[in-house]
């Protein structure tokens, strides 16, 4: 049986901890952001593996999203693709996504190490750094090889992060998949990942969305991609609407789905708007709030690509996989031998 959805971004290994405030200082960190590292960052990861307890968890928000799929769909449903090293972190990465049954097709580079993403957590909020390394290093010509596009022209439901857009190989080969996806009467969903794509790398985004069928995001990175696009509005709701009558490369309309951590979440369909509120958690069952957004997009697109179109259901899906992540550690699910008695929606 073929796979029926292909999620790609770039595959990274979670270092998680619990910092003070002194180190987020340091480093000049927001409580709530996604960054990639830069030279000022290279000693962060050592010096959390020495001061804190420290939790790896298999990560990469696309390949989170791809494993909470699964978690609705019947099994071998879902594939993944990006690239790792051959190394124990990707070793790690691999054993992970399989536990969820997530079929993984990477690329194997030696010219850089598995990438890693520091998620550091203070308070309900959660700050990422990523070293995408290896995960950089995905190529056009990996995709494009006969057995690895099969999966492509298999899939019917495509899931990228658009953290895939900031090098040359991931971004192309967004643009590649998107256009299939166009061209062919599919379903390409893409997640705004992080403000800072929006201030830097707005031209690859737009030509991406530009093919995207369902578009993610949050608050933060909604209100910042309408500043960027001078819409001079906060509203999310308005924006919401902006975001779905952007240029489409095909005649199907655009949904645009933006969560808002503890507040409801909003859809926008053309100049319809819906808000849908969360699942309400006593601030004593959460754990940690790091990859409740990936969980959110895997229920939707769990639901979503079992042929499930209306959004009001997905999203009641997206808002029981999150209420089930904030209550363990990172981005993870239940393993798959407790899986029952999961609700229909």
């Amino acid at each position: 049986m073929p796979y029926v959805l292909l999620a790609m971004e770039n595959p990274l290994l979670d270092i998680q901890c619990k910092p003070e405030q002194e180190l987020m200082d340091k480093y000049k960190l927001k409580a709530n952001d996604a960054i990639l590292a830069d030279a000022s960052h290279q000693t962060l990861y050592k010096e959390i593996v020495e001061k804190y307890e420290v939790t790896y968890v298999a990560g990469g928000a696309a390949q989170n999203t791809a494993r909470g799929a699964q978690f609705f769909l019947p099994p071998n449903s879902t594939a993944y693709m990006g690239c790792i090293s051959d190394d124990e972190f990707g070793k790690a990465m691999t054993e992970a996504a399989k536990a969820d049954g997530l079929y993984t097709n990477y690329a194997i580079t030696k010219d850089a190490p598995t990438g890693t993403c520091a998620v550091l957590i203070t308070g309900n909020h959660r700050s990422l750094v990523a070293n995408l390394a290896a995960a950089e290093k995905f190529q056009e010509s990996f995709l494009k090889k006969p057995e690895n596009w099969k999966l492509v022209e298999e899939a019917k439901y495509f899931y990228f992060g658009s953290f895939f857009i900031t090098h040359d190989g991931g971004y192309q080969s967004a643009l590649l998949v998107s256009q299939h996806a166009a061209e062919n009467n599919k379903t390409f969903a893409l997640n705004l990942s992080a403000p800072f794509l929006s201030q830097f790398f707005k031209e690859r985004l737009d030509s991406v969305i530009k093919n995207t069928d369902i578009l993610f995001g949050n608050e933060d990175e909604a209100r910042t991609y309408a500043k960027q696009s001078g819409w001079n509005t906060e509203d999310v709701e308005e924006i919401a609407k902006k975001l779905s009558q952007l240029e489409k490369s095909n005649s199907k309309p655009r949904l645009v789905v933006i969560t808002q951590g503890a507040d409801a979440t909003v859809t926008a369909l053309g100049e319809e708007t819906h808000v849908y509120p969360v699942i309400k958690v006593d601030a004593s069952e959460i754990v940690d709030t790091n990859g409740a957004g990936d969980g959110f997009c895997g229920g939707f697109m769990g639901l979503y690509a079992q042929g499930v179109e209306d959004s009001a259901r997905c999203v009641q899906a997206g808002h029981y996989l999150a209420n089930l992540v904030i209550k363990r550690v990172g981005p993870t699910y239940p393993p798959m031998t407790e899986r029952a008695n999961i609700p229909s929606f």
